[in-house]
């Protein structure tokens, strides 16, 4: 099983969309979603409600019924062409043991993009991707914690952000560590040459063609 995982600075930088714009581009990729459980105040001010209604200590979805359901992170996935979707919810000190059973629920011959940067905290990845944007100067501390298995640096670049932004951005990741190759990334832009680079460079790194026409949903 190849992994692919994809990290964030912090809550917001594009994590999902980074890791959508993989998916629409490559063959036959699956994801794992992976959403932890925090104690005391949400760190994401999110909606999701998770820590307040897991009463296991982890619990996986493949159900496409509830996979696909509009609106969530794993519906995004598999319309972006994912092959197969799951969802691992857990408990932060339940997390290694959930990872291992989620993973179970791949072919040992798929290749998993993961997105979330608790994955990093108990396994290692085949490439490790770190996005972040200009639009966002926080780093988290999860993220300080796995700097050093870094592969990839994305800047998640929206149509009006700045060079002096971008320069901006590319200090605070050496700030925190993290020298890395930068690939600058606008997904929402059609023949755009860096979103080209960006794909011909994870090409190189995991072996998968490039898909060259729109996946069929």
């Amino acid at each position: 099983m190849k992994i692919i995982s994809i990290t964030g600075t912090a809550s917001g930088v594009g994590k999902t969309t980074i890791a959508q714009f993989l998916l629409k581009h490559f063959v036959d990729l699956s994801a794992l979603k992976i959403t932890t459980k925090h104690e005391g105040n949400c760190p994401r001010h999110s909606d999701c409600d998770l820590c307040e209604t897991m009463a296991y200590p982890y619990k996986i979805t493949a159900d496409p019924y509830q996979i696909n359901q509009k609106g969530k992170d794993t519906s995004v996935f598999k319309n972006a062409g994912a092959r197969k979707v799951v969802w691992l919810q857990t408990h932060s000190e339940y997390l290694e043991t959930g990872i291992e059973e989620a993973l179970s629920y791949f072919n040992k011959n798929d290749s998993v993009i993961v997105e979330g940067n608790s994955f990093l905290h108990t396994h290692d990845a085949d490439l490790c991707i770190l996005v972040t944007t200009p639009r966002e100067a926080k780093i988290k501390r999860s993220t300080r914690q796995i700097i050093s298995k870094i592969d990839i640096a994305v800047i998640n670049k929206y149509k009006d952000d700045q060079i002096d932004a971008i320069t901006k951005t590319q200090e605070r990741l050496h700030l925190i560590g993290c020298y890395a190759p930068v690939f600058i990334v606008n997904p929402f832009l059609k023949n755009h040459t860096q979103n080209d680079i960006f794909l011909n460079h994870i090409k190189e790194m995991i072996g998968q063609p490039i898909q060259t026409t729109n996946k069929q949903n």
